[in-house]
């Protein structure tokens, strides 16, 4: 297994990136375009971004590489000379982002416009080019259907449509607004647009989209200085917007990694290969503020984002070898990603631990299906041939096999294709402590009811078997057929609820041989006893007798039931017991 996300690869750049540093364009001076966008074309990256001398905005520069290290410089691409105020005679731009337009043949570039003396005027600049380097330009500014709107980003759908998000009353709401065709101002017949995120004071938002799912990473409002980020998606993006969680994960993640989300890009070549793009910022002086890019993985079905001190685009080696089944297959071998960290279920230092992509310490785990119970599995740690076991409802380890169910678990199924991990005895959820996304920290487990519980998703090494289906997880179908095996769930699990388990102390003891002899203690028990027995997996009933109380009575099902899962439910004047047997 590579060490790829940790380390580098065995080809690496001359010039790797080194989030928060200086980085000098090929002429050896500092580059200067904060609040960038990256735009591929024609076999080149061009990164525009603000211009600025010390405080003063000067415009848009647009630099160009072919290798995404090595940036040249090829000036302005658009001057804020080109958008003063009449007024003030002034002006500032932040935040450029381009697009093209198939339909009219222009790059048209969206900018967050204000006067040059404060943040009142809330506007957008609209600038079009011919060509993507430039000139641009300029075309007109406004306000976006008569909305403020301050930190902004446009976005191109697959169907060519283009959206306009902008924050938006006061840095209270995110505005989302159709671009018209020609994409210089937004759709006007109807007016066609959506505040979303309400009250969540997000800005800086950076929009992408992977599948049939739209993504969206924003910071909060706290001027210059750094906060937690934060993450949001949709499966339509006129539609409601789900917040996330925090999309990075390591020390400094309550800062972003002092940074301030303002894009992402898809790198070609890998379905997996994203890059966040963040900025440092200066405040006293915007011109000396840095860049922070990180790698981006959607791997956990979120976006993750880990701190590297320095890294290449070797990192992207292996970004696509884990995925996750189109269905799980009893016998083969899986592993399992914690959803908000992208981390491996591991075992380090004898600690179930998360960690990152590791061979040594990622736990592989053999999923066996248990006869008779559905979603239910035993799984076997493949090295050490151990099997996961429940410990008292609380921890985990790795135990030579047995017939108790505490080596059970029971896969909750998520929309989004992760599962809650449930031992089978306890009722009890594989979780992280203190919901951490650190990589070394202790998984255990805690009460279903428990809203800190983690998502995890199933996946297997594409590299071991190439040919295995694997999931589309980022459909609108896959979520769709989730959702059905929630509703079959559910109504699985109302079936074994519905076999009549009450609480015990009614003075009898039910057991069982394990060879389908069960025995049922009424020695303390007046008057008649029932003995019912249920199939588990659909509630059927299977068998039923009727013995005086006060004795213990037999009841062999190893002629008239197949092997699986039953419950056996004894009932007397004094109350019920309930037991679950296995007959093999």
């Amino acid at each position: 297994m590579s060490l790829s996300l940790m380390a580098f690869g065995s080809v690496q750049s001359a010039n790797p990136i080194v989030p928060g540093e200086t980085w000098n364009d090929t002429r050896g001076a500092r580059i200067n375009a904060h609040g960038c966008c990256v735009v591929k074309h024609d076999g080149a990256y061009y990164w525009f971004g603000e211009n600025r001398s010390g405080m003063t905005s000067m415009g848009v520069s647009c630099y160009r590489s072919t290798d995404f290290y090595s940036w040249e410089n090829l000036g302005l691409a658009f001057k804020t000379s080109q958008a003063l105020d009449p007024e003030t005679g002034k002006g500032t731009l932040e935040r450029p982002k381009v697009i093209y337009n198939d339909k009219t043949g222009k790059w048209v570039m969206y900018i967050h416009w204000e006067d040059g003396t404060g943040y009142g005027k809330a506007r957008v600049c609209v600038a079009t080019a011919d060509n993507i380097e430039g000139p641009y330009e300029f075309s007109s500014t406004f306000r976006p259907n008569d909305h403020d709107s301050r930190d902004q980003t446009v976005f191109k759908d697959t169907d060519g449509k283009a959206y306009h998000f902008g924050s938006t009353d006061m840095n209270t709401n995110m505005n989302v607004a159709l671009l018209s065709e020609d994409y210089l101002t937004t759709e006007q017949n109807p007016v066609t647009e959506t505040k979303i995120l309400l009250g969540l004071q997000y800005e800086a938002p950076a929009i992408f989209k992977v599948g049939d799912i739209y993504y969206g990473l924003f910071s909060g409002c706290t001027g210059w200085n750094p906060n937690p980020g934060h993450s949001a998606w949709s499966t339509e993006i006129m539609g409601t917007w789900n917040t996330g969680e925090n999309f990075t994960v390591d020390n400094e993640k309550s800062t972003t990694y002092r940074s301030q989300s303002t894009y992402v890009l898809k790198l070609d070549g890998h379905d997996n290969a994203y890059v966040y793009m963040g900025d440092r910022w200066n405040s006293s002086n915007v011109e000396t503020s840095t860049y922070v890019w990180l790698p981006l993985s959607m791997r956990s079905g979120y976006p993750v984002v880990k701190w590297l001190d320095r890294w290449d685009l070797s990192v992207f080696d292996d970004a696509d070898r884990f995925k996750r089944p189109a269905e799980i297959v009893s016998g083969e071998t899986y592993y399992f990603i914690e959803a908000n960290s992208d981390r491996f279920m591991s075992l380090s230092n004898n600690q179930i631990c998360l960690k990152n992509d590791n061979e040594a310490e990622n736990m592989q785990l053999r999923f066996v299906a248990v006869e008779g119970k559905q979603y239910t599995y035993k799984m076997q740690e493949v090295t050490s041939g151990k099997y996961l076991e429940d410990l008292f409802g609380k921890t985990l380890r790795l135990s030579a096999e047995s017939d108790s169910e505490s080596q059970q678990w029971y896969l909750k199924q998520n929309e989004d294709g992760t599962y809650r991990v449930c031992g089978v005895t306890s009722g009890n959820c594989l979780t992280v402590s203190g919901s951490s996304t650190s990589e070394g920290v202790a998984l255990y487990l805690t009460e279903p009811d428990d809203e800190k519980f983690q998502k995890f998703g199933v996946y297997f090494d594409t590299y071991a078997r190439p040919d295995e289906a694997v999931a589309d997880m980022f459909s609108a179908e896959y979520r769709a057929a989730n959702r059905q095996i929630m509703a079959d769930q559910e109504e699985y699990e109302a079936g074994l609820s519905s076999v009549g388990l009450v609480a015990a102390g009614s003075g009898m003891n039910i057991s069982s041989t394990g060879d389908g002899m069960v025995i049922v203690d009424a020695a303390g028990v007046d008057g008649m006893v029932s003995v019912n027995v249920f199939e588990a997996a659909s509630g059927r009933s299977v068998c039923s007798e009727t013995f005086p109380g006060g004795e213990s009575s037999q009841v062999d099902l190893g002629n008239c039931v197949a092997p699986g899962v039953y419950v056996v439910v004894a009932t007397a004047s004094t109350g019920s017991a309930v037991e679950k047997v296995i007959i093999r």
